[in-house]
Protein backbone atom coordinates (compact mmCIF):
# COMPACT_ATOMS: atom_id res chain seq x y z
CA UNK A 1 0.00 0.00 0.00
CA UNK A 2 1.36 3.39 -1.02
CA UNK A 3 2.22 5.62 1.92
CA UNK A 4 0.26 8.87 1.97
CA UNK A 5 2.50 11.94 1.84
CA UNK A 6 2.38 14.21 4.88
CA UNK A 7 1.24 17.72 4.05
CA UNK A 8 3.66 20.45 5.10
CA UNK A 9 2.07 22.59 7.84
CA UNK A 10 4.14 25.60 6.76
CA UNK A 11 5.10 26.50 3.21
CA UNK A 12 7.33 29.27 1.93
CA UNK A 13 5.71 31.08 -0.97
CA UNK A 14 6.41 34.06 -3.22
CA UNK A 15 4.23 36.95 -4.29
CA UNK A 16 5.23 39.06 -7.29
CA UNK A 17 5.19 42.80 -6.61
CA UNK A 18 4.47 45.63 -9.03
CA UNK A 19 8.18 46.49 -9.25
CA UNK A 20 8.95 42.94 -10.42
CA UNK A 21 10.53 41.75 -7.15
CA UNK A 22 9.23 38.85 -5.07
CA UNK A 23 7.82 39.15 -1.56
CA UNK A 24 8.33 36.07 0.61
CA UNK A 25 5.58 34.85 2.93
CA UNK A 26 4.61 31.75 4.91
CA UNK A 27 1.42 29.85 4.21
CA UNK A 28 0.13 28.00 7.33
CA UNK A 29 -2.44 25.26 7.47
CA UNK A 30 -3.08 24.63 11.14
CA UNK A 31 -6.11 23.04 12.87
CA UNK A 32 -8.21 23.37 9.72
CA UNK A 33 -7.44 27.08 9.33
CA UNK A 34 -5.28 28.83 6.79
CA UNK A 35 -3.13 31.79 7.81
CA UNK A 36 -0.38 33.85 6.26
CA UNK A 37 2.70 35.62 7.59
CA UNK A 38 4.43 38.11 5.34
CA UNK A 39 8.13 38.12 6.24
CA UNK A 40 9.03 41.57 4.83
CA UNK A 41 11.81 39.84 2.91
CA UNK A 42 12.23 40.37 -0.83
CA UNK A 43 14.00 38.68 -3.74
CA UNK A 44 15.02 40.08 -7.10
CA UNK A 45 13.10 38.13 -9.74
CA UNK A 46 15.99 38.02 -12.20
CA UNK A 47 19.30 38.73 -10.42
CA UNK A 48 22.00 39.77 -12.89
CA UNK A 49 25.20 40.22 -10.93
CA UNK A 50 27.00 37.90 -8.52
CA UNK A 51 26.23 40.39 -5.71
CA UNK A 52 22.51 40.27 -6.55
CA UNK A 53 22.56 36.46 -6.49
CA UNK A 54 24.42 36.46 -3.18
CA UNK A 55 21.86 38.87 -1.70
CA UNK A 56 18.99 36.66 -2.90
CA UNK A 57 20.64 33.58 -1.40
CA UNK A 58 21.11 35.27 1.99
CA UNK A 59 17.51 36.46 2.03
CA UNK A 60 16.22 33.02 1.07
CA UNK A 61 18.28 31.35 3.80
CA UNK A 62 16.81 33.72 6.38
CA UNK A 63 13.29 32.91 5.16
CA UNK A 64 14.01 29.17 5.35
CA UNK A 65 15.18 29.51 8.95
CA UNK A 66 11.99 31.33 9.90
CA UNK A 67 9.96 28.65 8.15
CA UNK A 68 11.78 25.89 10.08
CA UNK A 69 11.09 27.64 13.38
CA UNK A 70 7.40 28.12 12.57
CA UNK A 71 7.10 24.45 11.48
CA UNK A 72 8.55 23.32 14.79
CA UNK A 73 6.08 25.53 16.69
CA UNK A 74 3.12 24.16 14.74
CA UNK A 75 4.17 20.55 15.33
CA UNK A 76 4.71 21.18 19.05
CA UNK A 77 1.29 22.79 19.30
CA UNK A 78 2.50 26.15 20.61
CA UNK A 79 2.01 28.16 17.45
CA UNK A 80 0.13 31.45 17.63
CA UNK A 81 0.45 33.69 14.59
CA UNK A 82 -1.09 36.66 16.34
CA UNK A 83 1.61 36.65 19.02
CA UNK A 84 4.48 36.48 16.55
CA UNK A 85 6.83 39.45 16.57
CA UNK A 86 9.16 40.40 13.75
CA UNK A 87 11.56 41.99 16.23
CA UNK A 88 13.93 39.01 15.86
CA UNK A 89 14.52 39.92 12.19
CA UNK A 90 18.18 40.53 11.37
CA UNK A 91 18.36 44.30 10.88
CA UNK A 92 21.52 44.06 8.74
CA UNK A 93 19.83 41.68 6.30
CA UNK A 94 16.74 43.90 6.26
CA UNK A 95 19.00 46.90 5.51
CA UNK A 96 20.61 45.02 2.61
CA UNK A 97 17.25 43.86 1.26
CA UNK A 98 15.98 47.44 1.37
CA UNK A 99 18.98 48.62 -0.67
CA UNK A 100 18.48 45.82 -3.19
CA UNK A 101 14.99 47.05 -4.07
CA UNK A 102 15.79 50.78 -3.74
CA UNK A 103 15.80 52.58 -7.10
CA UNK A 104 16.41 56.26 -6.28
CA UNK A 105 19.56 58.20 -7.13
CA UNK A 106 21.07 58.07 -3.63
CA UNK A 107 21.40 54.27 -3.70
CA UNK A 108 25.20 54.63 -3.64
CA UNK A 109 25.09 56.70 -0.44
CA UNK A 110 22.59 54.25 1.07
CA UNK A 111 24.99 51.35 0.47
CA UNK A 112 27.86 53.33 1.99
CA UNK A 113 25.75 54.04 5.06
CA UNK A 114 25.17 50.31 5.57
CA UNK A 115 28.89 49.60 5.34
CA UNK A 116 29.59 52.35 7.87
CA UNK A 117 26.96 50.98 10.28
CA UNK A 118 28.42 47.46 9.97
CA UNK A 119 31.89 48.84 10.73
CA UNK A 120 30.51 50.64 13.79
CA UNK A 121 28.85 47.45 15.07
CA UNK A 122 32.06 45.47 14.71
CA UNK A 123 34.40 48.11 16.16
CA UNK A 124 32.19 49.36 19.01
CA UNK A 125 30.23 46.21 19.93
CA UNK A 126 32.11 43.29 18.37
CA UNK A 127 29.02 42.26 16.39
CA UNK A 128 28.34 41.40 12.78
CA UNK A 129 24.63 40.72 13.26
CA UNK A 130 21.94 42.70 15.02
CA UNK A 131 18.29 41.80 15.59
CA UNK A 132 15.75 44.60 15.44
CA UNK A 133 14.93 44.15 19.14
CA UNK A 134 18.59 44.90 19.98
CA UNK A 135 18.63 48.18 18.04
CA UNK A 136 18.14 50.53 20.99
CA UNK A 137 18.21 54.30 21.28
CA UNK A 138 21.53 54.13 23.12
CA UNK A 139 23.03 52.10 20.27
CA UNK A 140 21.73 54.64 17.74
CA UNK A 141 23.19 57.52 19.76
CA UNK A 142 26.50 55.64 19.84
CA UNK A 143 26.37 55.34 16.05
CA UNK A 144 25.74 59.08 15.73
CA UNK A 145 28.76 59.84 17.95
CA UNK A 146 30.85 57.33 15.97
CA UNK A 147 29.99 59.08 12.68
CA UNK A 148 31.01 62.46 14.07
CA UNK A 149 34.29 61.00 15.32
CA UNK A 150 35.21 59.22 12.08
CA UNK A 151 33.84 61.61 9.45
CA UNK A 152 33.93 65.34 8.75
CA UNK A 153 31.75 67.99 7.14
CA UNK A 154 28.24 66.93 6.17
CA UNK A 155 29.10 63.24 5.91
CA UNK A 156 27.98 62.30 9.48
CA UNK A 157 24.50 63.73 8.97
CA UNK A 158 24.27 62.35 5.41
CA UNK A 159 25.06 58.80 6.59
CA UNK A 160 22.75 59.08 9.58
CA UNK A 161 19.85 60.35 7.45
CA UNK A 162 20.13 57.31 5.16
CA UNK A 163 20.28 55.02 8.20
CA UNK A 164 17.19 56.75 9.61
CA UNK A 165 15.38 56.24 6.29
CA UNK A 166 15.84 52.46 6.58
CA UNK A 167 14.81 52.39 10.26
CA UNK A 168 11.63 54.33 9.49
CA UNK A 169 10.81 51.83 6.75
CA UNK A 170 11.36 48.98 9.25
CA UNK A 171 9.02 50.74 11.70
CA UNK A 172 6.31 50.86 9.02
CA UNK A 173 6.87 47.14 8.46
CA UNK A 174 6.24 46.48 12.21
CA UNK A 175 9.77 45.29 12.95
CA UNK A 176 9.90 47.49 16.05
CA UNK A 177 7.40 47.70 18.91
CA UNK A 178 8.55 51.30 19.42
CA UNK A 179 10.87 53.60 17.52
CA UNK A 180 14.59 53.18 18.32
CA UNK A 181 15.31 56.65 16.90
CA UNK A 182 16.13 59.29 19.53
CA UNK A 183 14.30 62.60 19.10
CA UNK A 184 15.92 65.96 18.29
CA UNK A 185 19.33 64.64 17.25
CA UNK A 186 21.61 67.49 16.24
CA UNK A 187 24.96 67.28 14.52
CA UNK A 188 27.95 69.54 14.99
CA UNK A 189 27.77 72.26 12.39
CA UNK A 190 23.97 72.40 12.49
CA UNK A 191 23.04 70.72 9.23
CA UNK A 192 23.59 72.62 6.03
CA UNK A 193 27.21 73.72 5.75
CA UNK A 194 27.76 74.05 2.01
CA UNK A 195 29.44 77.10 0.53
CA UNK A 196 27.37 79.33 -1.72
CA UNK A 197 28.96 80.89 -4.80
CA UNK A 198 28.18 84.47 -5.72
CA UNK A 199 27.58 85.40 -9.37
CA UNK A 200 31.07 86.91 -9.42
CA UNK A 201 32.60 83.64 -8.14
CA UNK A 202 30.68 81.61 -10.74
CA UNK A 203 32.12 83.92 -13.38
CA UNK A 204 35.60 83.47 -11.89
CA UNK A 205 35.27 79.68 -12.10
CA UNK A 206 34.22 79.93 -15.75
CA UNK A 207 37.52 81.71 -16.48
CA UNK A 208 39.65 79.22 -14.50
CA UNK A 209 41.10 75.99 -15.92
CA UNK A 210 39.39 72.97 -14.39
CA UNK A 211 41.26 69.85 -15.48
CA UNK A 212 38.12 68.36 -17.04
CA UNK A 213 36.14 70.31 -19.58
CA UNK A 214 33.02 68.15 -19.22
CA UNK A 215 32.99 68.50 -15.40
CA UNK A 216 33.49 72.26 -15.73
CA UNK A 217 30.61 72.63 -18.20
CA UNK A 218 28.31 70.36 -16.16
CA UNK A 219 28.98 72.19 -12.86
CA UNK A 220 28.42 75.61 -14.44
CA UNK A 221 25.26 74.21 -16.10
CA UNK A 222 24.03 73.27 -12.62
CA UNK A 223 24.81 76.83 -11.43
CA UNK A 224 22.56 78.07 -14.25
CA UNK A 225 19.71 75.56 -13.87
CA UNK A 226 19.77 74.22 -10.29
CA UNK A 227 19.79 70.60 -11.49
CA UNK A 228 21.24 67.88 -9.22
CA UNK A 229 24.32 65.83 -10.12
CA UNK A 230 22.25 62.68 -10.78
CA UNK A 231 19.91 64.53 -13.15
CA UNK A 232 22.76 66.13 -15.09
CA UNK A 233 24.69 62.86 -15.33
CA UNK A 234 21.59 61.16 -16.81
CA UNK A 235 20.67 64.06 -19.12
CA UNK A 236 20.25 62.98 -22.77
CA UNK A 237 20.02 65.11 -25.90
CA UNK A 238 16.44 63.98 -26.43
CA UNK A 239 15.57 65.80 -23.18
CA UNK A 240 16.41 69.15 -24.81
CA UNK A 241 14.14 70.65 -27.47
CA UNK A 242 15.15 74.09 -28.65
CA UNK A 243 15.56 76.19 -25.52
CA UNK A 244 13.42 73.91 -23.30
CA UNK A 245 14.62 71.05 -21.13
CA UNK A 246 12.20 68.37 -19.89
CA UNK A 247 13.63 65.95 -17.36
CA UNK A 248 12.26 63.40 -14.90
CA UNK A 249 14.11 64.06 -11.67
CA UNK A 250 15.76 61.04 -10.04
CA UNK A 251 14.98 62.20 -6.51
CA UNK A 252 11.30 63.18 -6.86
CA UNK A 253 10.35 61.34 -10.09
CA UNK A 254 8.58 64.56 -11.10
CA UNK A 255 8.89 65.83 -14.70
CA UNK A 256 10.43 69.30 -14.60
CA UNK A 257 10.42 71.68 -17.57
CA UNK A 258 12.97 74.48 -17.72
CA UNK A 259 13.67 77.27 -20.19
CA UNK A 260 17.42 77.35 -20.70
CA UNK A 261 19.14 80.74 -20.65
CA UNK A 262 21.88 81.63 -23.13
CA UNK A 263 24.65 80.61 -20.73
CA UNK A 264 23.11 77.16 -20.22
CA UNK A 265 22.65 76.67 -23.98
CA UNK A 266 26.33 77.48 -24.59
CA UNK A 267 27.42 75.07 -21.86
CA UNK A 268 25.66 72.02 -23.39
CA UNK A 269 27.87 72.34 -26.49
CA UNK A 270 27.30 70.86 -29.93
CA UNK A 271 24.15 68.75 -30.16
CA UNK A 272 24.53 64.95 -30.26
CA UNK A 273 22.20 62.02 -30.97
CA UNK A 274 18.95 61.48 -29.05
CA UNK A 275 20.03 59.03 -26.34
CA UNK A 276 23.64 60.21 -26.09
CA UNK A 277 24.59 61.80 -22.78
CA UNK A 278 24.93 65.58 -22.84
CA UNK A 279 27.56 65.43 -20.08
CA UNK A 280 29.39 62.04 -19.99
CA UNK A 281 30.59 62.52 -16.42
CA UNK A 282 32.84 60.22 -14.37
CA UNK A 283 31.79 59.00 -10.90
CA UNK A 284 30.47 61.39 -8.26
CA UNK A 285 33.67 60.95 -6.22
CA UNK A 286 35.88 61.68 -9.22
CA UNK A 287 33.83 64.76 -10.13
CA UNK A 288 33.89 66.05 -6.54
CA UNK A 289 37.69 65.76 -6.36
CA UNK A 290 38.10 67.69 -9.62
CA UNK A 291 35.75 70.44 -8.39
CA UNK A 292 37.66 70.77 -5.12
CA UNK A 293 40.95 71.32 -6.98
CA UNK A 294 39.28 73.67 -9.48
CA UNK A 295 37.83 75.89 -6.72
CA UNK A 296 41.20 76.02 -4.99
CA UNK A 297 42.92 76.97 -8.27
CA UNK A 298 40.41 79.82 -8.69
CA UNK A 299 41.40 81.17 -5.26
CA UNK A 300 37.90 80.73 -3.77
CA UNK A 301 38.26 80.02 -0.05
CA UNK A 302 34.99 78.13 0.45
CA UNK A 303 34.08 74.47 0.89
CA UNK A 304 32.34 73.89 -2.42
CA UNK A 305 30.66 70.58 -3.24
CA UNK A 306 28.69 69.62 -6.33
CA UNK A 307 25.46 70.39 -4.50
CA UNK A 308 26.76 73.92 -3.88
CA UNK A 309 25.94 74.66 -7.52
CA UNK A 310 22.23 74.01 -6.84
CA UNK A 311 22.32 76.05 -3.62
CA UNK A 312 24.12 78.89 -5.40
CA UNK A 313 21.53 78.90 -8.18
CA UNK A 314 18.69 79.18 -5.63
CA UNK A 315 20.39 81.93 -3.61
CA UNK A 316 21.29 84.02 -6.65
CA UNK A 317 17.78 83.66 -8.09
CA UNK A 318 16.35 85.11 -4.87
CA UNK A 319 18.92 87.93 -4.85
CA UNK A 320 17.90 88.79 -8.42
CA UNK A 321 14.34 89.37 -7.19
CA UNK A 322 12.50 86.17 -8.21
CA UNK A 323 9.66 85.07 -5.93
CA UNK A 324 9.60 81.85 -3.89
CA UNK A 325 6.92 80.23 -6.10
CA UNK A 326 9.06 80.67 -9.22
CA UNK A 327 12.12 79.32 -7.41
CA UNK A 328 10.15 76.29 -6.21
CA UNK A 329 9.19 75.48 -9.80
CA UNK A 330 12.75 75.96 -11.07
CA UNK A 331 14.16 73.66 -8.39
CA UNK A 332 11.53 71.01 -9.01
CA UNK A 333 10.38 70.97 -5.38
CA UNK A 334 7.08 69.22 -4.65
CA UNK A 335 6.08 71.87 -2.10
CA UNK A 336 6.73 75.57 -1.53
CA UNK A 337 7.32 74.81 2.17
CA UNK A 338 10.39 72.77 1.20
CA UNK A 339 11.69 75.68 -0.88
CA UNK A 340 11.06 78.19 1.89
CA UNK A 341 12.97 76.20 4.53
CA UNK A 342 15.84 75.44 2.13
CA UNK A 343 16.18 78.99 0.83
CA UNK A 344 16.19 80.40 4.37
CA UNK A 345 19.17 78.17 5.21
CA UNK A 346 20.91 79.19 1.99
CA UNK A 347 20.53 82.90 2.67
CA UNK A 348 21.84 82.48 6.24
CA UNK A 349 24.83 80.56 4.86
CA UNK A 350 25.44 83.27 2.27
CA UNK A 351 25.53 86.01 4.93
CA UNK A 352 27.71 83.85 7.23
CA UNK A 353 30.28 83.48 4.49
Amino acid sequence: MKKKATKEPVRLREKKLNNGNLSLYLDYYNAGERQYEFLKLYLMDKPKTALDKQSNQATLELAQRIKAKRTEEVLLGNFDLQSKSLSATDFIKFYQAYITTYTKADNRVLSASLNKFKTYLKEAHGKEKLSCKDLTQNLVLGYKDYLETKLTGESPQTYYNRFKKVVKHAIRENLFSKSPLPENIKFKGGGMNKGVLSLEEVSLLSKTACGSEVIKRAFLFSCNTGLRFGDIKALQWQDISGTELAIKQNKTQEVNRLSLNQNALKLVGERGNGKDLVFPLPSFEGSAKTIKNWVKRAGIDKRITWHSARHSFATNILLLGYDIKTLSKLLGHTSIQHTQSTSALQMRERHRL
